[in-house]
């Protein structure tokens, strides 16, 4: 008996036409649906025998959602143009709504809380934007194959090696992933009212993983590739990776299962021809050397900084730090592990 590849490894559904607009549906339903949790959540308090198995099965319920949302969001295929009015319309509401919500509310109570589930939405509009003018600068499936290799090395660089400017950004700005990355939330037994109440996060993810999750789930529907296999392998992958986080407290590159499942579940669509694995080999070997090298290096000991003479234009003592906001959120997920620390 004779069978052909394509008998042995039927293309899938997920790469033939869809209904249009039932992306668009499902992925407004989802974020609807995540925010009126993340709304919900700070105003029940529940028993303290419940609250671990209830928190994980909402990191899994979350982080399952937020996947699919962005899965069937680009099984609509969106041009480059509708990419940008996505991009600019999320960008948006959520700069829009953590000003209003921190600056104006106060970062507490019912209607800061509204806002920064706006802003959650928002986020995950723009990185389906962003995703989208990402994947449509591919202009051929096997470019998939150098773009995963580098973001996974690059990843690994910024996140794991002593000079990756990662750590770096969390030490010296530990609010900014938290105002611009995903927030999973967490639930309490603490009872507040409708005045106090503020959101309480179990974990963060990066918006560069949400960002290249859409770009490379674009690619594989534009390319006729295997997208619903993908998914499948990625929500599973992507969760057991956020337990690991949440488990050890370690800071740990996302792109990297991102990339290396998509790789390995589309393997079968790649032609490469020899030149093409060629440079894939030496691209390959230069990202491995690359992390060899960097992970050898000592990063660079902080240096004290001078004082200054102080200035006739200015009153201010010599030699003092710059000042600080004073509107800096103090959530109660401040502290909160992070899937990826990318502030991208």
């Amino acid at each position: 008996m004779n069978l052909s590849q394509e008998a042995l490894y039927p293309r899938p559904e997920s790469a033939g036409p869809e209904s249009r607009g039932t992306g668009y549906r499902d992925f407004a339903i989802i974020v609807a649906l995540l925010a009126a949790l993340r709304m919900a959540l700070p105003f029940i308090p529940f028993p303290n025998a419940i609250l671990p198995f209830l928190n994980f099965l909402l990191l899994i319920g979350v982080f399952l959602g937020t996947i699919f949302a962005i899965y069937r969001a680009m099984s609509e295929k969106p041009n480059p143009q509708l990419a940008i009015l996505i991009l600019l319309v999320g960008v948006f509401l959520q700069v829009a709504a953590i000003s209003l919500a921190n600056n104006i509310f106060g970062g507490k109570g019912f209607t800061s809380i509204l806002f920064l589930a706006i802003a959650q939405t928002g986020l995950m509009i723009w990185c389906i934007g962003l995703g989208a003018l990402i994947s449509s600068l591919l202009r051929e499936k096997n470019i998939l194959i150098p773009v995963a290799i580098f973001l996974v090395g690059f990843d690994i660089f910024l996140v794991l090696t002593p000079v990756g400017v990662t750590q770096k950004l969390m030490k010296s700005h530990p609010g900014l992933l938290q105002q611009a990355g995903m927030a999973i939330p967490r639930a309490t037994s603490q009872h507040h009212n409708v005045s106090n109440a503020s959101p309480a996060t179990a974990a963060l993810v990066g918006p560069a993983d949400l960002v290249f999750l859409g770009a490379f789930f674009l690619a594989m529907y534009r390319f006729g590739m295997r997208p619903k296999e993908t998914m499948k392998i990625m929500i599973p992958v992507l969760i057991g990776y956020m337990i690991l986080v949440l488990a050890t407290g370690w800071a740990l590159p996302a792109l990297v299962p991102i990339g290396l499942v998509t790789l390995l579940v589309n393997r079968r669509e790649f032609n490469l021809s020899k030149d093409e694995k060629a440079s894939t080999i030496v691209l390959t070997l230069l990202v491995i050397g690359g992390l060899i090298f960097s992970a050898t290096r000592k990063p660079a000991p902080p240096t004290e900084p001078l004082p200054s003479e102080p200035s006739a234009t200015s009153s201010a003592p010599a030699g003092l730090p710059a000042p600080t906001s004073a509107n800096q959120p103090q959530s109660s997920g401040q502290n909160a592990p992070q899937s990826t620390p990318n502030p991208q």
